[in-house]
């Protein structure tokens, strides 16, 4: 996989330490991309298993919607599995790859055997602790504008 396929910007990044693992930004820049490959493939649940650690977050609007890995992945299989098709679309808004935070900006097309059509317009923030994202806040309705133009400013600003 070429890293180079993410365009950050701001040069050479520091190595990424939290619990233990050491990770360079190229690293986390790789798995970065590899997550973000896997969702435009509509493979959502495979995404689950490599790329969240077993006791990881994860909030809606500030809202605590699964205590685990486990837990999510359950929630988002009964719906996932219900899908006829889900085609991801899923953009790469911002990385600090210093921090460990990706941003996606998600806008997919699913249709589900009981809803229909449907459309997802949310934005995901990661916040990874070595390859693995330790706590997700993901943001819908009418929070997604404002955390969509919050880490567009965020990532202008770290380019200067």
């Amino acid at each position: 996989m070429e890293s180079d396929a993410i365009t950050l910007g701001w040069g050479v990044v520091p190595a990424l330490y939290v619990q233990g693992v050491n990770m360079t930004g190229g690293e986390l820049s790789e798995r970065i991309h590899r997550l973000l490959l896997l969702l435009n493939a509509g493979e959502l649940l495979p995404a689950f298993q490599e790329f969240y650690q077993p006791e990881a977050r994860f909030y809606e609007n500030n809202y605590l919607f699964a205590e685990s890995r486990a837990e999510a992945y359950e929630r988002q299989a009964n719906f996932i599995d219900t899908c006829s098709y889900f085609s991801g679309n899923v953009e790469l808004v911002h990385t600090d790859l210093g921090r460990g935070i990706s941003v996606f900006y998600n806008r997919s097309d699913y249709e589900h055997e009981t809803y229909g059509r449907g459309h997802v317009n949310g934005v995901h923030v990661g916040y990874w602790q070595g390859p693995a994202i330790a706590r997700e806040e993901y943001f819908s309705g009418d929070r997604v504008s404002e955390t969509l133009e919050f880490w567009q400013l965020v990532g202008r600003a770290a380019r200067r």
